[in-house]
């Protein structure tokens, strides 16, 4: 089976909400995270479907899915005290629902709703081939890596060789478990939060799915305002057959 794990535990501080956290803001009269379910509902690939969500708002979340139901199965779980916890939280999730080792775990961003049925696809193709695989996307600007106040001519990258991690990153089943249990306890230079990160910490490499869509984290409120761009851009798409 693959299932898809989407993480919505956030509380969106950058978002500078008084009120809901981000997943939950309304665009054109629809959740931004109902937006993201949809898109993991419409992929064919994907066979179940787990929400983990900020315990704070698990009945709000039950509300919304029964207000926009969908033709999937969709579990929904309260989140961990960090981005680590939550996938955690859903791998015990997926266990005790007798999961097999080899099934593929579609791990996403609640606040991601543009991810392309494609970029599913390719993730899941690649993670039964490899075992494991994140989303990347080529970076547009030119880049510099420093530490310092300064930059000299080796901190410029080769913008070919630059992308930045999107989502989703996905693995199967035992790769993720065996992931998160090597790196337990680990007081590592920066915070393995990330699944990709956990597994390449321990020595590991993973493949890499580019992508070349606006599946925009988000974040802040600009962040906001250009996701209701981007979708009245598509819809406007779709009318006059421009896709």
């Amino acid at each position: 089976m693959n299932f898809g794990l989407i993480l919505a535990g956030g509380t969106g501080q950058r978002m500078r909400t008084s009120g809901l956290p981000k997943q939950f803001l309304q665009v054109y009269g629809k959740p931004i995270i109902i937006y993201t379910i949809e898109k993991f509902v419409s992929c064919d690939e994907i066979d179940s479907i787990v929400v983990v969500c900020n315990p704070l708002y698990l009945d709000y979340m039950s509300e919304l899915i029964s207000k926009y139901p969908q033709r999937k199965n969709i579990g929904i779980i309260s989140g961990g005290k960090n981005r680590q916890g939550s996938v955690q939280n859903g791998i015990d999730y997926i266990l005790s629902n007798g999961a097999n080792e080899d099934d593929i775990v579609v791990i996403h961003d609640g606040v991601r709703p543009l991810v392309e049925n494609n970029t599913i696809r390719e993730n899941i193709r690649v993670a039964k081939a490899d075992g494991c695989v994140m989303t990347v996307k080529p970076v547009i600007e030119s880049v510099i890596i420093t530490d310092q106040a300064q930059a000299s001519f080796e901190n410029f990258k080769k913008r070919d060789d630059t992308y930045c991690l999107t989502s989703p990153q996905t693995f199967k089943l035992k790769v993720l478990v065996k992931a998160y249990k090597a790196v337990e306890g680990v007081d590592s230079p920066i915070p393995l939060l990330d699944a990709a990160l956990a597994y390449t910490y321990m020595g590991n490499k993973i493949s890499i799915v580019k992508e070349y869509n606006h599946n925009i984290k988000i974040t802040t409120p600009e962040d906001y305002y250009i996701l209701k761009a981007l979708l009245e851009l598509q819809e406007n798409k779709n009318i006059f057959g421009l896709n």
